[in-house]
Order: C-alpha cells, then structure tokens, then sequence
C-alpha cells in the first residue's frame, strides 16, 4: 500500500545536511592526518591519480545527497525504505572500506581511503536512521 503523507517526510533533511557536512569535516581531518603522516595521495583507476581535498569533499557529499534523495522518494511508497537503508548504507561504508587499501599503492594512503568509507558508512546511518518516536 501506499504511505501517507507523512512518511514521505521520513527522510529529516537537517539531519542530512547536518551528517553530510560531519562526513566531510571528519574525512578532511584524515586526508590532513594522512597527508602529515607522509600519505602520498596516489590511487590506481585506470591510471595512477592523485587525490586532492577537493576529490575527498565531493566523493563525501554527492553519494551522500544523492543516496538521501533515493531515499527520500522510495520513503514516498515504501515506509521501510529509511531504516533498511540506513543498514544498506553503512554496510556498503564498511563492505568497500577494503577497495581503498586496494587502490592504493601506499599503505598509509589505503588505509587513510578505508576509513573515509567507514565514516561515510557511519554518517549517512545516522543521518537517514528513523529517529525513535517517544
């Protein structure tokens, strides 16, 4: 059946703006720590490429918006969307934290790009989590 109205809300957008921003503040923390930790920045794509701070706030802040829009129109049909999710989210944070170490020849680079994916992971699970009613 189709949710009402009021779940169609089900997605909080201050919270999302409010986790997003945590994401990028949070992951252009690492990227500072890395980089004073002798992080070279370099990721094999198809070529070698260097990562700026500039990659690490767009590749924090699309997926993130992107996602919460998804969410925010399937929340309009299925009132589960939300909190399935939020799971889905932070799994796939965790699930491809790993493909960082992969892309990058350098082990401090690697593991610098692994645990931007945790905490993008962590961010959109508390940003898009249904909050508990009292």
């Amino acid at each position: 059946m189709f949710a009402t109205k009021s779940a169609s809300r089900a997605v909080s957008w201050n919270r999302v703006w409010f986790f997003t921003g945590v994401a990028v503040v949070s992951n252009l923390v690492i990227f500072a720590i890395g980089s004073i930790a002798g992080a070279d920045w370099l990721a094999q794509g198809q070529t070698l490429q260097a990562i700026g701070w500039y990659f690490v706030v767009g590749a924090s802040v699309v997926p993130l918006l992107l996602a919460a829009v998804v969410t925010g129109l399937l929340a309009r049909v299925w009132r589960g969307a939300p909190l399935v999710l939020a799971w889905v989210g932070l799994a796939f944070g965790v699930l491809t934290a790993p493909a960082g170490l992969f892309a990058a020849p350098q082990l401090g680079t690697g593991l610098a790009l692994a645990s931007m994916h945790i905490v993008a992971g962590i961010a959109w699970f508390f940003a898009i989590r249904p909050r508990a009613v009292a």
